[in-house]
């Protein structure tokens, strides 16, 4: 009888976790009229280093967060550049490569872009720098930025197009 009752609250905590809204781990991104995104890192490992920075493979767990509560989403995979220089989130699919060039002091972005980079700029900073800095770059992504030494010299944040994920450390 025990073994059934551990094992029915095992099943049962994992949407109940879901729909705690006060989740250390999980950081909030962009917020619309339907709701919030929301994501926990899942993992993270470092594919290379180099003098500029440390590419890392990435999974990541996300939700969505309405009034209705919060719903799981799918588990994505994904890489990273953490760089004082050149940060850069990328995605893969169909066999191509793009990557998010995260220009935190830009001064051509606009607030509509700033604010539909929110996913990328927390889950950047919270994979290379913690969950409390992804937050708060959400909120202030240039005194993040600033607070971590970053020194970026791009005026605006843009997507390019990369072969391979790799392809990034050769970037100028």
């Amino acid at each position: 009888m025990l073994v059934r009752t551990i094992a029915l609250l095992a099943i049962l905590a994992g949407p109940a976790l879901a729909q705690d809204y006060n989740r250390a781990d999980l950081i909030r991104g962009l917020c619309q009229k339907d709701g919030c995104d929301e994501f926990s890192v899942a993992r993270v490992e470092t594919v290379t280093r180099t003098g500029e920075g440390v590419l890392n493979r990435t999974r990541v767990k996300t939700f969505h967060a309405s009034y209705q509560g919060r719903s799981e989403g799918p588990e994505e995979s994904g890489y990273v550049f953490c760089s004082a220089t050149r940060p850069a989130i990328l995605s893969e699919q169909g066999g191509r490569t793009t990557a998010l060039m995260i220009a935190p002091f830009a001064s051509q972005d606009s607030r509509e872009t700033i604010r539909k980079n929110a996913n990328f700029v927390a889950l950047y900073f919270s994979i290379c720098h913690g969950a409390e800095a992804g937050k708060a770059a959400v909120r202030d992504l240039r005194g993040t930025a600033q607070s971590f030494g970053y020194h970026v010299a791009a005026a605006q944040s843009q997507f390019v197009q990369l072969k391979r994920a790799e392809d990034i450390l050769h970037r100028d």
